[in-house]
């Protein structure tokens, strides 16, 4: 796991572009479920950094996207088709193509920028 960096204000932070690498390191060498897993992980840090309220072990992905849309007033209509997409890979028991995970990043890029304030960089 990567270390967390400890900011001037004394929260944590992470390195984002390294986990962006990540995820296109996922891809590259043909593994788009792990891919789709690593962005839903990177939805519930970032989360968890802005406003500082992590993801349970108890919560299902649902719940917690559920949670933020709740408490954080993030948009319900770039959330949960996300979520649902990512659910289906996760538990759906077959590989994504191309195309599912064209569809899954682009929702991805919708959520990063409501959170982030700027585009996801190209992956």
């Amino acid at each position: 796991m990567a270390k967390k960096k400890k900011t001037a204000s004394g929260s944590q932070s992470f390195d984002l572009s390294s986990k962006l690498k990540n995820i296109q390191t996922l891809v590259l060498t043909k593994r788009p479920k792990e891919a789709i897993a690593y962005q839903y992980m990177l939805f519930t840090m970032i989360c968890a950094m802005k406003y500082h309220e992590a993801k349970h072990p108890s919560q299902s992905i649902r719940d917690f996207a559920m949670t933020m849309v709740r408490n954080h007033s993030l948009n319900p209509a770039n959330v949960y088709p996300f979520v649902q997409e990512v659910e289906q890979v996760i538990y759906g028991g077959r590989q994504p193509d191309d195309e599912i995970y064209q569809r899954i990043l682009e929702r991805f890029g919708k959520v990063f920028q409501e959170i982030v304030g700027k585009q996801l960089p190209k992956l």
